[in-house]
């Protein structure tokens, strides 16, 4: 899996390192990658917008593995990060009373400006046309690059499995 890991890591940094000015100029420490991977998933339950598209770096990507939802088809496999949150947080805040994501930092791995963080994640959907909740449980993994703004998520990938809200028959 190591090798893997790697793999993964070595092909999303190639096409996203892209830097711009920050806290180099403060002196003050940036965060270290699983900090930034945990306030990105605490951004997503807070819905705070703003936050949770700060955490991305330009150009990163999400790896779309599967569909989203059952009884639809695989699209690309990858889909800018900025964009996808940027439509899929106001539909997700929109539909739902809460959607609460609870981390769990399992695995992190720091080579240089690189930097893998792998996490067991839990949520709990509360739907505002219902008051319906359901959980799930699946795995991310984060590639973060260090800029002279701090870490930023350049690529994400999970394990997730589609889920059944009844769009396209599933």
């Amino acid at each position: 899996m190591g090798s893997c890991r790697a793999g993964f890591g070595l092909v999303v940094a190639a096409t996203v390192l892209t830097a711009s000015p920050g806290w180099a100029e403060s002196g003050a420490e940036p965060p270290g990658p699983a900090a930034v991977v945990t306030s990105f998933n605490r951004a997503v339950t807070d819905r705070d917008m703003d936050s949770l598209l700060a955490h991305f770096m330009d150009g990163g990507v999400q790896f779309n593995l599967r569909p989203s939802h059952g009884g639809l088809q695989t699209g690309p496999l990858t889909s800018e990060l900025n964009a996808r949150w940027s439509m899929v947080g106001p539909v997700l805040f929109s539909a739902t009373r809460s959607y609460t994501r609870e981390t769990d930092v399992v695995d992190v791995h720091e080579a240089g400006d690189v930097a893998t963080v792998w996490v067991d994640v839990a949520t709990e959907t509360v739907l505002a046309s219902n008051g319906e909740t359901s959980t799930e449980a699946f795995t991310e993994v984060y590639l973060l690059v260090r800029t002279p703004d701090g870490w930023r998520i350049a690529g994400v990938a999970d394990n997730r499995q589609p889920d059944d809200i009844g769009i396209g028959g599933g």
